[in-house]
């Protein structure tokens, strides 16, 4: 592991004990045994390494969620199973790999941070790739007829990563939703999976 990534590393772990706002350079050099000074050689500032790590995060997510959804020629399916397969991506994500433990600091950067990425509604990356690969699940069973024809895939894609996520973050942590504690209901995630599913979905005969 080079430095950038111990850093990373570090400042991941911090996060997740600590919050956002408590986590400092200081202590994330301190405990990655450099001298602060380090860490501005990698990285500009506090929310640029905040942000590396959230990036990195979301690609670890990205990748899971692509690899366990229904192949690409199985479009309908693929759909109906992609919010289930994103919660389950982030019940393995973050106890596994250290990264962010609550859901508000995982969307962190693409909630207050998009000023930072040029154009006026940019999201940072990551956040951009997952909406873009549900973008293209929505426009895949639009084409295979599943997907109302009014519906602009962008426009979907967008509502729900907003709505989706806030709805999750207001009930609890989505990936709580099979913790004993059971903070986000069940009966609310089922609501959720039946809004994104039949909002623009067709009528099925």
């Amino acid at each position: 592991m080079n430095t950038r990534e111990t850093l990373m590393k570090v400042a991941g772990e911090l996060m997740r004990e600590v919050g956002y706002d408590d986590m400092t350079t200081a202590a994330v050099a301190k405990r990655a045994g450099l001298a602060e000074g380090t860490i501005y050689r990698h990285f500009p500032s506090k929310e640029a390494l905040a942000e590396a790590v959230f990036a990195d995060t979301w690609r670890i997510h990205n990748e899971y969620v692509d690899a366990h959804l229904p192949p690409r020629d199985r479009p309908i399916e693929r759909l109906l199973e992609f919010l289930s397969v994103t919660v389950a991506a982030l019940d393995a994500l973050m106890p596994h790999y250290a990264a962010l433990a609550q859901q508000e600091h995982l969307h962190f950067a693409s909630k207050h941070c998009a000023a930072h990425h040029g154009a006026q509604g940019e999201l940072p990356p990551g956040a951009r790739e997952f909406v873009a690969l549900l973008e293209e699940t929505i426009a895949l069973a639009q084409k295979a007829g599943a997907v109302r024809p009014e519906i602009d895939p962008s426009v979907a894609a967008h509502f729900f990563f907003y709505g989706v996520g806030n709805c999750m973050e207001f009930y609890g942590d989505p990936h709580s939703v099979r913790a004993a504690d059971e903070r986000l209901p069940r009966a609310v995630f089922e609501q959720l999976m039946h809004l994104m599913r039949h909002g623009i979905i067709g009528d099925q005969k």
